[in-house]
Formats: structure tokens, C-alpha cells, sequence
């Protein structure tokens, strides 16, 4: 969904930070063809478990870099950008020492707990300086909001999965509650798209120079 807003939006809004937001709403897309390919057409488990971490890890530096574009401290930026790292290597090191190369959901942990402290990061910065407009009018603050629902939402849901999926009905329940953070999602991240259009719309107004000075203005007496 937030895919059909970017690609109908796209050319209201150009800025690096959007550009980022739209390769990754299209790799969310591409992502869901390429699991529902391996799940069910292939059925090949392992390259559909392969390709979940693939997706973890590049989800993230997507993100991440979206927030380095909306970061003003070059401190942050650059610890942002380090986050990577560990989120790449603990996925790694979990592929590798996962009994039968099954999926331990750890890599979302890590993920949604890294999410939280860019976010943290973000929202501490916004309260710390002057913007021009007003934050709920900036798209990044609702792919902010839409991240951090999204990942307090399912940490616990990801920690707790495996003892979730030896029961039917709580198996059941897992796929409810993450339908639901993910619909949440998806509306916040749209939401997003539609703001950029209207900030976009705001600042090309603001760039408008009136020259009116009363008195030099005179009218033409016809």
C-alpha cells in the first residue's frame, strides 16, 4: 500500500531522505513476491530463510539512512551509521549457529531494539531545535511514529516466538497481532507520503517573495 502512494507521489517530492523511503517501499514490495516464490512455488526453505535475514538487514540500513538525512548532528549521523554493523554481524552469527538453519526471530529483536534508539535519537533532537514547521507536518515524523509502533509492538511478539508457535491458538494470535502492527504500519507510512506532498506544496509557497510596500504601491487610475 504505502508502494501505490510513493509511485503516485514520487514527483511532488524529489528530497534524498523520500528517495530512500521509496526504495524501500519498493524492495517491501519485490520482498513479499520473492517469499511467497520460495514458500510456495520453489518450496525451498532455506534460500526463503536466507532471504528473510537478507531483507532484515537491508530493511534496516534503508531506515537508517533515511534518519542520517533527517539527523542535524553529525555525531548522530555517524553513530547511526555504525549501527549497521552489529545488527549485520549478530545476523551472521545467528544463520550460522541455528540448529538446522532455522529462523530464531533474534534478528528482529535486534532490529526493533536498534529502531527505538535511532528513533529515540531522532525525537531527541526534534525537541532540542527550532523547526520550521510544525513536526507532525514533517513526513519523517510519521515514519518515525509508524517505526516505533511497529517494533515496541512486536519485540516481545519476536522474543517470545518460538514458545508462541507450539500452540495452535497462540500461533494463531501471533499472526493477528503482527496483521495488526503491520496495518498500523502501512497507513502511518502512507500517511507520510501524503504530508511530504503537502510540506512540499508549504515550502514552495514560502519561497514566494511578496514585494508589496504600501508606500510604493499605486494603483493605475484607468
Amino acid at each position: 500500500m504505502p508502494l501505490i502512494f510513493c509511485i503516485y507521489f514520487l514527483k511532488r517530492n524529489k528530497s534524498k531522505d523520500l528517495k530512500v523511503f521509496y526504495v524501500y517501499t519498493i524492495l517491501s514490495s519485490i520482498s513479499v513476491i520473492v517469499v511467497l516464490t520460495f514458500r510456495y512455488i520453489f518450496k525451498s526453505y532455506h534460500s526463503f530463510l536466507l532471504f528473510e535475514r537478507f531483507f532484515i538487514v537491508t530493511e534496516f540500513a534503508l531506515i537508517s539512512h533515511f534518519f542520517i538525512y533527517n539527523f542535524i548532528q553529525l555525531k548522530l549521523k555517524k553513530i547511526t551509521r555504525f549501527l549497521i554493523i552489529p545488527l549485520l554481524l549478530f545476523s551472521l552469527y545467528d544463520y550460522m549457529t541455528s540448529i538446522n538453519l532455522d529462523f530464531t526471530y533474534y534478528p528482529l529483536v535486534m532490529e526493533c531494539l536498534l529502531f527505538l534508539l535511532i528513533i529515540l535519537f531522532f525525537f531527541y533532537e526534534k525537541m532540542k531545535y527550532i523547526t520550521k514547521f510544525p513536526i507532525y507536518q514533517s513526513p519523517a515524523f510519521w515514519i518515525a511514529v509508524a517505526f516505533l509502533i511497529f517494533s515496541t509492538g512486536n519485540f516481545f511478539l519476536f522474543l517470545f516466538t518460538k514458545i508462541l508457535q507450539l500452540s495452535l491458538h497462540n500461533k494463531l494470535l501471533y499472526n493477528d497481532i503482527y496483521g495488526l502492527f503491520t496495518i498500523f504500519k502501512n497507513i502511518l507510512l502512507c500517511t507520510a507520503v501524503v504530508v511530504a506532498k503537502n510540506l512540499k506544496i508549504k515550502e514552495d509557497l514560502s519561497k514566494i517573495k511578496l514585494d508589496l510596500e504600501p508606500d510604493l504601491f499605486k494603483p493605475s487610475i484607468k
